[in-house]
């Protein structure tokens, strides 16, 4: 398979889930919605609309076999750890052996993996490292793993006011610093996308609706424009040349 286009295509259904959720942030309560939204993406695309044959035989001296579909939710990790969304290999999913999808009792390396967040995670710094950890050691050598988190801020104080103060005080602290970190710079196999979304604020008008982070800072973008935000959100997916 060509991995270079099917990633162009996995990317551009990123970018329009995340797009959704930037223009209408109430779309997602918990996690799960997002995982939800984002395979419901990826099953659109080229090749994960259809089913792939395994190794596992539908009955003793049967020639006929069960399929899968590359595309998965929840699957193990190993050490205990499940991984929000994979994409597998067909090549790998030929030697399926047992209806656990897994190969001589060993879980599949994904070429591609997924891991979400949402401000709902009780420690944001911890867990981007966790799932950093997580994707790097699972996915294939020239696979590519997603770590994408968003932060609903509900606050409604106004700019200039003391909780609002003490709002972006949070954001900064228990976000923001958990992107900005050597470890998330270095990670070459691993696209970070982290987005910020201030939904609730109590006033006419206001810049910073949303904020992309770029590897380096945090971009504000302009939430009213899709090729403005579709931009930002591929850039930071691309691979580097």
């Amino acid at each position: 398979m060509d991995w270079k286009e099917i990633k162009e295509d996995i990317d551009k259904a990123v970018a329009d889930v995340c797009i959704q959720i930037i223009k209408e942030p109430l779309i997602y309560f918990s996690e799960a919605d997002i995982q939800q939204l984002l395979v419901e993406g990826l099953r659109k695309k080229e090749p994960f609309g259809k089913s792939y044959p395994t190794s596992v035989h539908k009955g003793k001296e049967s020639k006929s076999i069960y399929k899968t579909s590359l595309l998965h939710r929840e699957y193990g990790g190993g050490e205990g750890t499940r991984i929000d969304i994979v994409v597998f290999d067909p090549e790998d999913v030929k030697n399926i052996d047992n209806v656990n999808l897994t190969n001589d009792k060993q879980y599949l390396s994904p070429i591609f993996a997924f891991e979400l967040g949402t401000e709902k995670t009780s420690d944001i710094a911890d867990h981007v490292e966790g799932d950093l950890k997580k994707l790097s050691k699972c996915i294939k050598k020239e696979g590519t793993g997603y770590l994408i988190h968003f932060y609903k801020d509900v606050t409604q104080a106004q700019t200039g006011t003391r909780s609002r103060d003490n709002t972006e005080a949070k954001i900064e602290r228990e976000f923001k610093q958990a992107f900005n970190t050597k470890q998330t710079k270095q990670m070459m196999n691993v696209k970070i996308l982290a987005i910020l979304l201030r939904t609730y604020r109590n006033q006419k008008k206001m810049r910073g609706k949303c904020e992309i982070f770029n590897g380096q800072e945090w971009i504000k973008t302009n939430v009213s424009s899709d090729d403005k935000l579709l931009c930002a959100i591929q850039k930071q997916l691309a691979c580097p040349e």
